[in-house]
């Protein structure tokens, strides 16, 4: 098989697995380039809609589908859905760098919603009242 072959199966195979380096996989919209926000500021002052940008880590993500994650930014985290249930991540992308931007919710997450979301592999986070809609997200 001739090299251009080969390449060609790894990017269906492994979507992302041939980015140039520095290149960020994109899911939803593209990101606006909103300052990044510090996650300690959102959780201990949450303005309900207020939209952000958030980097840190991906420390957990929805192992069904990857409808959700958990970002990580120092000994914090937060729960983030996606606008519309309408993108996807990669469920394999724990511990990646991720940016992300979207709007505060503040709401009590129901009893029925959080035991769902520890079924897919979710921690604390998805208990919180303060979480995250993102509109996108990036993957570098």
């Amino acid at each position: 098989m001739n090299a251009h072959i080969s390449a060609l199966i790894l990017g269906v195979l492994l979507p992302g697995a041939i980015l140039a380096a520095g290149e960020a996989r994109t899911f939803g919209k593209p990101l606006a380039g909103l300052a990044p926000a510090s996650l300690e500021d959102v959780l201990s002052k949450p303005e309900a809609g207020k939209v952000l940008r958030l980097e840190g880590t991906i420390e957990r993500v929805c192992q069904n589908k990857g409808c959700w994650l958990e970002l990580k930014q120092g000994a914090r985290s937060i729960h983030v859905t996606f606008e519309g249930y309408s993108f996807f991540v990669p469920t394999d992308s724990m511990h990646r760098a991720v940016a992300l931007e979207g709007k505060v919710i503040v709401k009590e997450p129901l009893k029925a919603r959080v035991e769902h979301l520890e079924s897919e592999g979710a921690g604390k986070a998805a208990s919180a009242k303060v979480s995250i809609e993102a509109s996108g997200v990036e993957i570098p």
